[in-house]
């Protein structure tokens, strides 16, 4: 093969490479909630931020863009989307199938070790939101690791994609209602949700993992619904 067809080939690998790289911190970055809705970013600021050139940067957020996790703004720069009150409701009923379900798959399968790694992070959500001054993004990440630990439990990682890919485009709203001043954390619904999911793994009850998971979502969607100021439109 020809030296410089070769150079061709692993350039262009390369910057493959680079802007999954990118684009999967990035992703990393909204799941956390660190950025919250309606906050604007360029997309030189976010080159910046991640230390990379513009162009696997402006790769990773038109594929944001089009999963919906971003929207193009007409001066080129991008934001992060808030739904509408209408959509925001259908996002809920869509996660309480796919990870109702996938509660339910796990149970079928899950080990004692697993449902060991899920009552740390349940212990570690309950240690973090129960602090003066609770730290929005570690709860946030305990949270999401719980969920995730027990949603990949269920060796379906199609289903897992998807429940991410919908997480993506409300990450941002958790922050926000965990921060607000009008729910003190010592109310916050999780922890007996939390509990009770524990007991059911531990029984091994599939349909009670199932009712934990979806009781979980539907309270936080409760209150994010009162408090976080979503448009009809």
């Amino acid at each position: 093969m020809d030296n410089s067809i070769l150079e061709g080939l692993l350039e262009k690998q390369e910057r493959v490479t680079v802007a999954d790289q990118i684009y999967q911190r990035t992703r990393a970055l909204l799941m956390s909630g660190a950025v919250p809705p309606g906050e604007k970013v360029t997309l030189r600021g976010l080159a910046a931020a991640l230390n990379t050139s513009p162009m696997p940067v402006r790769e990773a957020v038109n594929k944001l863009v089009a999963e919906g996790a971003l929207e193009m703004l007409p001066s080129r720069g991008v934001r992060v989307p808030k739904p509408s009150l209408p959509k925001f409701r259908e996002i809920v009923r869509i996660r309480c199938c796919l990870e109702g379900f996938a509660a339910e798959q796990a149970v079928k399968v899950i080990d004692d070790a697993t449902v060991t790694r899920i009552e740390r992070y349940a212990q570690e959500f309950d240690k973090l939101g129960h602090q003066r001054k609770i730290d929005a993004l570690k709860t946030i990440d305990a949270n999401r690791n719980l969920h995730f630990t027990l949603y990949e439990a269920a060796g379906m990682p199609l289903l897992v994609t998807m429940i991410e890919n919908i997480w993506l485009q409300i990450a941002p709203l958790f922050s926000l209602s965990m921060s607000s001043k009008e729910r003190k954390s010592e109310s916050w619904e999780s922890f007996d949700h939390h509990d009770h999911l524990l007991q059911a793994l531990r029984r091994r009850d599939a349909g009670g993992a199932r009712d934990a998971v979806v009781a979980d979502i539907s309270d936080a969607a409760a209150f994010i619904e009162k408090t976080g100021n979503l448009t009809h439109t």
